[in-house]
């Protein structure tokens, strides 16, 4: 009897594992997006357009103010109805700098008068200033605009690069998660450059 009930569990155990297996193989990566920036001649604004099967999956944004030096990083994403986001890391480093990394901080849009809240984490990461959204809560299935004031900013660092990793979930007979990677690089104006 016990030989029975414990191959009844295994079997149980293995049917739960298989389950979870086939959740798993609905994560699709796209790494490859299409570079666009901004057309105004005073926007610095980058944004990276992902697409699958064709159709438009997101565009992720990041649109930064110098004055001279990093002051606010814009970020937006825009994704189809049917979809939600589920999390987003962002990534902020500093080139040609002292390797230290910059330091940012959070306001808005994350206020609202429904729950759940969204839940984020700023931290420091190596070089890296890390942001990272673990639940985007009540705008999950909104377009996201998010502001980062930058609070320090390495004086020689003249580049800045942002990785991007959206996680989107696209709901339908089986649910669908693309994670989505792509970075955009910023060249810093000098002081000539912004009139400064």
């Amino acid at each position: 009897m016990r030989r029975r009930a414990f191959l009844a569990s295994a079997l149980t155990a293995a049917s739960t594992t298989a389950a979870g297996c086939s959740a798993v193989e609905s994560r699709i990566e796209h790494a490859d997006p299409t570079v666009q920036t901004d057309d105004g001649p005073r926007d610095d604004g980058k944004y990276l357009e992902f697409r699958g099967d064709g159709d438009d999956l997101a565009t992720v944004g990041v649109d930064p103010r110098f004055a001279p030096l990093p002051k606010h990083f814009h970020t937006s994403i825009s994704h189809p109805e049917e979809t939600e986001l589920q999390s987003l890391t962002q990534r902020f480093v500093a080139l040609g700098g002292d390797g230290t990394p910059p330091r940012v901080s959070l306001q808005g849009p994350f206020m609202g008068d429904h729950e759940p809240h969204p839940s984020v984490s700023l931290f420091r990461e190596g070089t890296a200033a890390v942001v990272e959204v673990h639940r985007f809560g009540e705008v999950a299935d909104e377009t996201v605009f998010i502001d980062l004031p930058v609070t320090r900013w390495p004086e020689s660092a003249h580049r800045c690069v942002v990785e991007n990793t959206v996680e989107l979930v696209e709901s339908g007979l089986t649910d669908r998660t693309h994670v989505l990677d792509g970075r955009l690089e910023f060249e810093i104006p000098t002081d000539a450059e912004t009139g400064g």
